[in-house]
């Protein structure tokens, strides 16, 4: 039995082409899915377009019949999209953003999966202090959070590098915002590429956010794929460092997922369950939601 999971970023079909996200599985889901599982993957992490056109009881049957699970729903479409975010001057804007937030949390109640928030937090608009924006965002949170308590799901709240988005960039700030939410639905994911720029040291930033882990992206240093992607990343330290505080939850890969050749992925997905046998304790990939 295999003890921890991968999963890949997949695109949904109303995403709209732009920069930076070519490199991803897309198309219908009947196709991404088939792809992700030649691939080696155990699951998906969609990239949500509007979750109100989004079909949860067919993607449930494509998804039996390719034995894929779903790791997460990505929020990312929030800001890539809308061009809005949770935190705004605009309360028009800030309203839009939690009520495609929530409309999105309904669609991981249905498939039993992390709700990722992201960038969809939003920028810092200029003249704002950062105090601010913190203070914004953890109410917004906690409004999210009680949502996803009678929902029974699970938020993860992501931190991300500062030349994609200008607030909070590194584990000790994301610590912070996810304390003063105060909630047990609201935990972290932390992406791997992420905290090599901006994390004094990754496995440090892991070992010291163990207890609000939920989810992780695991990138190499240049933003490349785990094993193959030819950073510095070490993953099997990596892997084992997360066997030692016992996180044995999902691990997302797929930002470059189109750039490289099947039999090279596939290389990638089969020494990462290698490792996950070597070191992490077994789990269920359907576990359960915290009641």
């Amino acid at each position: 039995m295999k003890m921890a999971f991968t999963s890949v970023f997949i695109l949904a079909p109303d995403f709209p082409e732009q920069e930076g996200f070519g490199a991803m599985l897309s198309g219908k889901y009947e196709e991404s899915l088939v792809k992700a599982k030649e691939l080696g993957y155990d699951g998906v992490e969609i990239i949500m377009g509007d979750p109100e056109r989004f079909d949860a009881e067919e993607f449930k049957k494509l998804l039996a019949s390719t034995g894929l699970k779903v790791s997460a729903v990505n929020s990312g479409s929030i800001q890539y999209t809308l061009k809005s975010g949770l935190v705004s001057s605009d309360s028009r804007q800030a309203q839009l953003s939690l009520e495609t937030l929530h409309k999105m949390m309904l669609v991981c109640q249905d498939l039993g999966c992390v709700q990722q928030v992201g960038v969809a937090r939003g920028f810092i608009e200029s003249g704002r202090p950062m105090r601010w924006f913190k203070d914004c965002l953890v109410d917004v949170l906690r409004t999210a959070a009680a949502y996803a308590a009678d929902l029974r799901i699970e938020i993860a709240f992501e931190y991300t590098n500062r030349h994609e988005i200008n607030t909070i960039n590194t584990v000790a700030e994301a610590r912070e915002i996810i304390e003063r939410v105060g909630s047990n639905r609201m935990g972290m994911l932390l992406d791997t590429y992420h905290s090599y720029l901006e994390d004094p040291d990754s496995l440090e930033a892991i070992y010291d956010s163990r207890e609000y882990l939920r989810h992780i992206h695991l990138h190499d240093s240049n933003g490349g794929a785990a094993i193959i992607g030819g950073g510095e990343t070490n993953f099997e330290r990596l892997i084992e460092l997360c066997g030692e505080i016992g996180y044995s939850r999902w691990f997302s890969d797929g930002l470059h997922t189109l750039e490289y050749g099947a039999e090279e992925v596939r290389r990638s997905t089969s020494v990462l369950r290698s490792l996950y046998e070597r070191y992490i304790p077994a789990a269920d990939p359907a576990r359960a939601p915290v009641r």
